[in-house]
């Protein structure tokens, strides 16, 4: 192939897009993805997918239910639609459709779930009676599970012109339509804003005004307020010249229009609500409010009585305020007596219990009196106010409402007072005790009152004495009240009689720091009582309840209003939202998307909280939040400001990773598959739309200064967000107008360019539009200055804006470091400086002048062209750069704006790179895949000369090849970790990408195919190098992701097996396969390397990754089934059977292999893993039985002699793999015994010499068991020797199991069983062996005399009245209802521990164990000895019991020095993959026996499928984050890390691997009946 590649045509469309959401285990959203927003319909085809893993405890019949409109009704935010979740995988459910119309949507899901019951992870059985809880737990009832309510927002689609209008692309403008004049003139006005670049404009509202004129204090919802127009018209007639004029405004003038929205409140004297009392929170509807009203009826009152009292009625001093305060004290408080709607009524009780106690009606309960005996002191009077008063709550409705229960309170007087005792007596214990259950309420009524005067005064003191305020030397009386009234009252219409509770109505207003989903007029506040409302006196606060019902007439009025604005206008600000009712305004929202379903909605949330905003924004589908430009105080806020509302940081990764290629299932189209790309939902913030000044902020004139406005402006306008402003910024107005009280209209501009910040302002609201796709942002703060960088993401070109701010006390030339740009082109733009043409001071330049004519005039101000900026080209160690100077005079309130474009950059880089990686890694086998992914550093050492990658501040990789990278991008793509370590050393230099490609090189020596795609590196990276250094993690990034992805996709390819395409989770595992078998120098399967690519298996990494180390019998062959023949790779299989196979030497399979040169014999565990191999293999393999005819070179030609591996007589002599069984039957069946060649301590430093001394052999007389070792070996699998001289057991193994072990019993079973069933089919050489009499034993005798053994010698029974059945010692027993780990040890104790060795014995020989003694011990095993991952080696009960393993440790205790507890506790991942299996062949085997039908069969069948994913969900999540990408070999106490484990171990994920595919084979069986059911 050609070094270079061919790059595919980039297609025009954009893919289908998947958005996937992973949802927690219990079905809930992740907190980080609780805010979910997708973007518009319009722009791109998308679906939303769900996704859970399969175990998780929603995973049971989950469904979804959703009111975004599956079935494409109509959308009713009540009406849920269902979806239940489906197979995506064998290990994942998911649920997905098409997002077709935008909206806020909830979801939520149901679920099946087994409750937890205390005796599931508890040893609770203790006899044969109690029930099996792992049993039961399966035909336990399921409960029916609800997940918390969850939202998703999709955008709306915007159009103008044509064309979808970006929400980041909005430039907003706020006007008043009142002083725009006449509408039928609007025409000029919209032109200005048009000719300004702006492409929205904002209305306040435009309805009839109330009593103030303000805009916000709506008169009438339902009709366009009367001076907009020429002459009195019809609503309707206005209606339709608004209609027409918004056309006009889109058409002509390229304007979208949003109004306000006034939903909580309306005008004081609005007519309406003389007919409609009830809409406003009144004294009839809400009676809790009297208190309220009459405290501010009486401080009105003594407003207008002031004088009469003596007070003056100018504030001028906070001495007159506590004057007046004491006033207030005097003549309101202590003649209102408030404390009578507190308080008991002590003499109306009194007189109600003297009655009571003649009547004699009630007696105090038994139980009752005898706790009130036990009682004393506060706890007594407590209980006393809980029977008399009660617990309801109490409002301040009424004085005296609270009362007590007469009845009840005679009753228990009469045992206080005792049977001599009478009723004087009892009145006056009544007395007393009445004073004592007041006391509480007249102290909360003394907190009220201290709240009460606190609020009246601070609230006189700002508005008296504080130069801002309204009321500034205003005199006290009722056109300036002391205090703002909180009531209004409405005039009933002539000749009506109304209540006069129903007139009283309460104002609206704000409360500071206050909760917005609480309504502060409801019963359970006291805010008007309190006074902590600051009230808007000019509007009634409206009382909607929380549903339509609740005050139909209101609700039906706001709808009507609300459908007439949606028919015209784009969009709405809801005014206040905050304190509008949510439901309100949910409601209503849902009534105008019905009419507009396009309908940007903004509001600006005054909550205090970022969750509360979330709630807001959720519910209500607020698409952009208002944020505020004007609120940043010095240059470094407004820096913050502009870096918070959106965009990502230059160079971003996310984008360009994180999709991947799949499918989604249109169900509308009959479950057609459409190819997609499916990418994770990100975290984001609700989208914001940034003012650089709103309709209601003071202007920069005012709070920093004039000059200001520019600078301010382009900071907000380069900002990644929809950017907003109002009409008089651009124009310099001197100060916030006032919407009620200011009457001049808007200038008629004729060249707007010309006024104000004008022609500057232009540019910059045009440019904002131009980048709207310009996602990637770079904000910068220096002294004074802030620096934005807007940049493409795919295109890179850019635009820059340096902004000089003018904040007060800005200087002229603070320190700036001129930008350098690396590898980029710059283009000046502009540059201005806006400057006061004034001499006066700008704070005392008033809005208003004798000479304007009625119209809004703007301060006297130059916008000064500046010089463009200097631009020199510089090269330094980094590259080539362009640095920028400032123009001279780049004083402050000076901008200016470049464009930036990388220099010699293809701007299809993106694509290129993400293009030929399937072709260029096609090729590739499964080792030189191996090559390209993995290799830990010592494999790399030994193959290459070269190690694992280190990077600084990182430390080395946890592998060379790509796995390594990948490992640490898989966590910075999605996070965008741009300071991350890696990051930073990939910017520093190209080291890592010539690492990259030079390794590649030097592995084609091994595999040439691997030349190809180091040319597709080679190609990559030259384009990459051309890049700027603050690009290179973006795309190192994207090209590590590119070919890892393809080489995956290569290596799923290869390996067929079932499982290894049914999820990501058996991917994950069968990449292990990949990652632990691979082609090494110093050792292999032979002792010469055929070739350079000959592979060998790793037990794991890094720990066994080279020489004699690395090959391990045991380990391979318990590995194998899973990760070699469980994913298809039977040719690999195949060589590492008959790699060990040609060293049988005693009749045993090797431990260690050393390539054949040297292997050692010293287990006597790995000779029987390898015969379940074999089996394995004849079974699943392609050969099928003919494998057992396959001729085998034998190392050492007569089985028992060494010779040197390079010798004539090495490998001189072959046997058939059926002739290499038989021997290693006959020869243990014979008994073996021999001593290690070349022992001593060069073989093993630490091992006794006894220990080298290999006896094994079989007791036909009694058991037929394999038997062997010795105190002083440990010829198993827990084959840690002690090594400590300090703890003096050097020499002494931990665990020798000498004995028959319960596994290696359980394997020479099933090889038994296999040769008996060969035997009668006529397939193998031999019917039997000879035993060491002489005499001929067939292998169904043998295999008989096991099974009939079996239980009676290693079952301990529950009923310790059995042990002799059993031959057991009662004296050794720990633990019942197990299997013993061995039996005939020299220890006889040992036998009797509890390990996990049971279910390999289960997995491979299930007819050995009583079925009801096999699921009494798996409950034990799942109680005791599984942990979150793996399996605890040893009973914690155990007095040997140590769980951490530490092979460092130097201390001088015997049980853990040096790792002696290798096998004592630590959790063993390999075994939990026999667990499994044999949970899952017992579980069955319970089922099948005990249900008698189908249904009954499947549906527990399915719930242990569901049990069994449940407790690989942890190690789902475990492989998933493992820095080696793979499961471990062990763990310390409950899952903890164990720095000694190796981090990816072969038999741990061939092990799981292996009980997947069982799992896979037993759900297809399950799916298969239910189809035909």
């Amino acid at each position: 192939m050609s070094s270079r590649f061919l790059t595919p045509m980039q297609p025009d469309a954009p893919p289908f897009m998947v958005w996937n959401l992973d949802l927690n285990e219990d079905g809930t959203t992740p907190h980080d993805k609780s805010f979910i927003r997708l973007p518009s319909v319009g722009s791109q085809s998308c679906a939303i997918r769900f996704r859970l893993l399969i175990g998780s405890t929603a995973s049971i019949d989950a469904t979804l239910h959703t009111n975004y409109p599956l079935d494409g009704s109509p959308y009713v935010r009540t009406k849920f639609h269902k979806k239940k979740f489906n197979f995506n995988n064998q290990t994942e459910l998911i649920c997905e459709f098409r997002i077709q119309r935008p909206g806020p949507y909830q979801y939520y899901l149901t679920y099946k779930s087994i409750d937890a019951d205390p005796d599931d992870r508890c040893d609770s059985i203790a006899c044969k009676e109690d029930a099996n809880p792992t049993v039961e737990r399966v035909y336990r009832a399921f409960k029916h599970k609800r997940t918390p309510t969850a939202y998703f927002l999709v955008d709306p689609q915007l159009m103008l012109s044509g064309q979808p209008l970006p929400l980041d692309g909005i430039v907003l403008q706020s006007v008043s339509p009142k002083w725009m004049g006449k509408m039928s003139q609007w025409s000029s006005q919209l032109a200005v804003s048009s000719k300004m670049g702006y492409n929205m404009l904002h209305f306040i509202p435009m309805q009839q005004r109330g009593g103030s004129d303000s805009p916000y204090s709506l008169y009438n919802q339902l009709e366009l307020s009367d001076d907009l127009f020429e002459s009195k018209v019809s609503a309707d007639v206005k209606d339709q010249k608004l209609r027409e004029t918004m056309l006009e405004m889109v058409h002509k003038h390229k304007l979208l229009g949003v109004t306000d929205m006034v939903w909580n409140h309306t005008a004081y004297n609005s007519d309406w609500l003389r007919d409609h009392p009830e809409a406003g929170f009144n004294l009839e509807n809400s009676p809790h409010l009297r208190s309220a009203y009459e405290l501010d009826a009486a401080l009105v009152r003594f407003s207008r009585e002031l004088s009469d009292f003596g007070f003056d009625r100018m504030v001028k001093s906070v001495a007159d305020v506590d004057r007046l305060l004491e006033g207030v004290e005097q003549h309101v408080f202590q003649t209102l007596r408030l404390w009578e709607f507190y308080a008991i009524d002590v003499d109306a009780a009194i007189e109600a219990v003297s009655q009571a106690w003649d009547a004699a009606e009630v007696e105090v309960l038994e139980a009752d009196q005898k706790e009130l005996e036990t009682l004393s002191g506060d706890v007594r009077n407590e209980w006393l106010r809980t029977y008399i008063v009660g617990n309801h709550t109490h409002t301040l409705s009424t004085r005296y409402g609270r009362t007590i229960d007469a009845s009840r309170t005679a009753a228990v007087l009469r045992l206080l007072v005792g049977a001599g005792g009478g009723k004087d007596e009892a009145i006056a214990q009544l007395r007393t005790l009445l004073d004592l259950l007041n006391l509480p309420y007249y102290r909360e009524y003394d907190a009220d009152i201290k709240t009460i005067r606190r609020n009246i005064y601070e609230r006189v003191k700002y508005e008296r004495l504080d130069h801002g305020s309204w009321k500034y030397g205003k005199p006290v009386g009722d056109d300036y009240k002391l205090v703002d009234p909180l009531f209004t009252t409405v005039e009933p219409r002539n000749g009506e009689d109304v209540p006069d509770e129903r007139l009283h109505l309460a104002n609206n207003g704000w409360i500071w720091g206050g909760n917005p989903l609480d309504n502060f007029a409801g019963p359970q506040s006291k805010a008007y009582l309190q006074r902590e409302v600051i009230v808007w006196g000019d509007c009634v606060k409206l009382n909607y309840g929380t549903a339509p019902e609740h005050n139909p007439w209101l609700w039906e009025h706001m709808r009507q209003y609300t459908l007439a604005m949606a028919r015209v206008f784009h969009g709405f600000r809801i005014d206040n939202c905050h304190s509008t009712p949510i439901e309100l305004a949910e409601y209503l929202l849902d009534e105008a998307r019905k009419v507009n379903p396009n309908l940007y909605v903004i509001a600006e949330l005054f909550t205090g909280s970022e969750d509360t905003d979330r709630i807001f924004v959720q519910r209500l589908g607020i698409n952009s939040l208002i944020r505020e430009a004007m609120q940043a105080w010095d240059p470094h806020e407004m820096s913050r400001l502009a870096h918070r509302h959106g965009g990502r940081p230059i160079g971003s990764l996310a984008v360009d990773c994180l999709g991947e290629p799949g499918f989604f299932t249109d169900d509308e189209h009959g479950g057609a598959r459409v190819t997609a790309v499916v990418a994770p939902l990100s975290a984001s913030l609700p989208h914001a739309i940034f003012f650089d000044c709103t309709h209601d902020n003071e202007v920069p004139a005012q709070k920093r200064t004039m000059e200001d406005a520019l600078p301010n402006a382009a900071i907000t306008a380069m900002t990644a967000c929809a950017t907003g402003s109002n009409r008089g910024y651009d124009e310099l107005y001197p100060e916030l107008l006032n919407v009620v009280h200011e009457n001049r209209h808007y200038a008629a501009l004729k060249d707007p360019l010309n006024v104000g910040l004008g022609e500057a302002k232009a540019k910059i609201n045009k440019i904002h539009t131009e980048i709207a796709h310009y996602q990637e942002v770079h904000v910068h703060h220096e002294s004074e200055y802030v620096t934005i960088h807007r940049v493409h993401p795919v295109t890179r070109e850019g635009v820059l804006m340096i902004a000089h701010c003018a904040f007060r006390g800005a200087t002229e030339n603070p320190w700036f470091e001129n930008p350098r740009l690396y590898g980029t082109a710059v283009t000046p733009e502009f540059a201005y400086r806006l400057r006061s043409a004034s001499n006066n001071n700008i704070s005392d330049v008033s809005a208003k002048s004798d000479d304007d004519n009625g119209v809004l005039h703007g301060l006297p101000s130059q916008l000064e062209k500046l010089d463009k900026p200097e631009i020199h080209q510089h090269k330094d160690d980094h590259g080539m750069f362009t640095e920028l100077r400032l123009p001279k005079n780049f004083g402050p309130g000076s901008v200016l704006v470049v464009r930036t474009k990388l220099v010699d950059f293809k701007p299809n880089l993106d694509w290129k790179i993400r293009t030929s990686a399937d072709e260029a890694v096609s090729n590739l086998s499964l080792g030189a895949l191996n090559a390209v992914l993995y290799r830990c550093d010592a494999e790399e050492r030994d193959t290459i000369g070269e190690g694992a990658y280190d990077v600084p501040g990182l430390g080395h990789l946890a592998y060379c090849g790509l796995q390594g990278w990948y490992t640490h991008l898989k966590s910075i793509i999605p996070n965008n970790d741009l300071g991350h370590p890696l990051c930073a050393h990939l910017r520093q230099g190209n080291w890592a990408l010539d690492y990259t490609a030079q390794r590649l090189h030097r592995y084609s020596e091994y595999f040439p195919e691997i030349s190809t795609l180091a040319a597709w590196f080679e190609e990559r990276w030259g384009l990459v190098k051309r890049v700027p250094n603050f690009m290179m993690p973006r795309y190192f990034a994207l090209t590590v992701h590119t070919a890892y992805q393809a080489l995956i996709r290569r290596a799923l390819e290869l390996m067929p097996g079932k499982v290894v395409g049914s999820s990501r989770f058996t991917h994950q595992l069968a990449m292990t396969s990949v990652q632990l078998v691979g082609h090494v120098n110093s050792t292999g399967l032979r002792p010469i390397n055929e070739s350079k690519a000959d592979c060998s298996m790793s037990a794991g990494l890094p720990h066994f990754s080279t020489h004699h180390m690395r090959c391990w019998g045991r380990d391979v062959f318990i590995a194998i089934d899973g990760l070699l023949m469980a994913t298809g790779r039977f040719e690999d299989a195949r060589d590492h059977i008959l790699a060990f196979g040609s060293t049988l030497k005693h009749g045993q399979i090797p431990n260690l292999l050393d390539g054949g040169r040297f292997p050692r014999y010293n287990a006597r565990d790995a000779t029987w893993f390898w015969l379940q191999a074999v089996q394995t293999y004849c079974e699943m393999g392609p050969e099928g039985l003919a494998f057992l005819e396959t001729s085998v070179p034998r190392r050492f030609p007569d089985g028992e002699t060494f010779v040197q591996w390079d010798s004539d007589e090495a490998f001189s002599k072959s046997s058939t793999v059926a002739e290499l069984i038989q021997e290693i039957m006959e020869r243990h069946a014979q008994g073996i015994s021999f001593r290690e060649w070349n022992a001593g301590p060069n073989l093993d430093s630490q091992m006794s010499d006894d220990g080298f001394n290999i006896n094994v052999g079989v007791n036909f007389e009694t058991t037929g068991f394999v038997s062997g070792g010795s105190r002083w070996n440990c010829g198993t699998w827990m084959d840690k020797m002690g090594s400590s001289e300090k703890a003096g057991i050097r020499g002494v193994p931990a665990t020798p199991r000498d004995g028959a072990d319960i596994e290696i019993v359980g394997l020479q079973k099933s090889a038994l069983r296999w040769l008996k069933t060969l035997v009668k089919k006529g397939c193998f050489i031999k019917k039997g062996v000879i035993k060491p009499d002489g005499s001929e034993i067939s292998y169904a005798d043998w295999d008989q005399l096991v099974q009939s053994s079996f239980e009676k010698h290693f079952w301990v029974p529950l009923d310790a009245s059995e042990d002799n059945d059993h031959n057991v010692n009662t004296a050794m027993v720990n633990r019942r209802g197990i299997y013993r780990d061995t039996y005939g040890s020299t220890t006889e104790w040992a036998d009797y521990q509890f390990r996990p060795n049971i279910p390999i014995a289960m997995v491979v020989a299930p007819e050995l164990f009583n079925l009801d003694h096999a699921l009494v011990c798996l409950h034990k095993m799942s109680a005791i000895l599984s942990g979150p991952l793996g399996m605890r080696t040893l009973d914690p009960s155990d007095m040997r019991y140590r769980p951490n393993y530490d092979n460092s440790n130097d201390s001088n205790d015997p049980l853990v020095a040096q790792g002696i507890n290798y096998h004592q506790g630590p959790e063993w991942l390999w075994l939990t993959g026999y667990y499994l299996r044999a949970q899952l062949k017992f579980m069955r085997m319970a089922i099948s026996q005990r249900s008698k039908d189908s249904k009954n069969f499947l549906a527990p069948l399915r719930t242990v499928y569901h049990e069994l994913h449940a407790h690989m969900v942890s190690l789902k999540h475990h492989v998933s984050n493992s820095a080696f990408a793979g499961l471990p070999e062990l763990t310390n106490q409950d899952g903890a890390h164990c720095r000694d484990s190796c981090e990816t171990q072969a038999w741990s994920s061939g092990c799981l691997l292996m009980a997947l595919h069982e799992m896979i084979q037993l759900e297809d069986n399950v799916h298969e009946a239910l189809k035909k059911e």
